[in-house]
């Protein structure tokens, strides 16, 4: 008998891989926030959340390895104001931020999930991501009234708007049906620079900054 299932296995192994996914295309609505010189806490100040916009697109190597590219717009934001103990520095900044990177992802329970989505039924499915990246990051930040040195040092960087990045996270997948899949993410990102606030002499030169983007992602199964 068992050698009867090993036979019937390797002869119908070839169709049951060919109705793996391949390719999903879709979108990311979520937020955008960072840590650096304008948080005092090891966490983003959440009051500075803002909008994220992006497109997605996944190609399957198999149901639990996938390479994904990434197209993400989304602004970060910050002010001394929002700490009483720096009201009297009172700077702030706003950066745009556009971010093309490719991920590899590793889902190991895809098989399952797809299954039941076969099936019409929902299944949670954790994933975990990490690749590299390139920011256009286009940061203004505002001084106030301070001209002392090293405010003006942040000011004349010259640093350059396109930086490497590493982005790192996790999240959800959820089948809605055999061609629609839902997700939820968090994914870190690492730039080698202190200056997505446009500042670092004025702030803490000695520690980069980082951003986030969270959110949901709408798939659909292209083939």
């Amino acid at each position: 008998m068992k050698l009867l299932n090993t036979l019937l296995l390797y002869a119908f192994l070839p169709l049951f891989l060919a109705a793996q996914p391949t390719l999903e295309g879709g979108i990311f609505l979520g937020t955008s926030n960072y840590q650096g010189d304008f948080t005092l806490n090891a966490s983003p100040e959440f009051r500075e959340s803002n909008l994220a916009i992006g497109l997605v697109a996944r190609h399957y190597f198999n149901f639990t390895s996938a390479v994904r590219a990434n197209l993400v717009y989304g602004k970060l934001s910050g002010a001394d104001a929002n700490y009483a103990i720096r009201n009297d520095r009172g700077y702030s900044f706003t950066t745009s931020l556009v971010e093309l990177s490719a991920v590899g992802e590793w889902e190991p329970f895809g098989m399952n999930r797809y299954r039941s989505g076969v099936k019409g039924t929902a299944s949670l499915s954790p994933y975990f991501f990490g690749g590299l990246g390139l920011g256009y990051v286009n940061a203004k930040p505002d001084f106030g009234n301070d001209n002392q040195e090293k405010a003006l040092q942040d000011l004349n960087a010259g640093n350059s708007k396109i930086q490497i990045i590493l982005p790192v996270g996790l999240g959800l997948k959820a089948n809605i049906n055999k061609l629609w899949l839902a997700g939820l993410e968090l994914g870190m990102r690492y730039p080698f620079t202190d200056y997505l606030d446009g500042v670092s002499e004025a702030g803490n030169p000695n520690k980069n900054d980082w951003y986030l983007f969270g959110g949901a992602s709408l798939m659909y199964r292209i083939k």
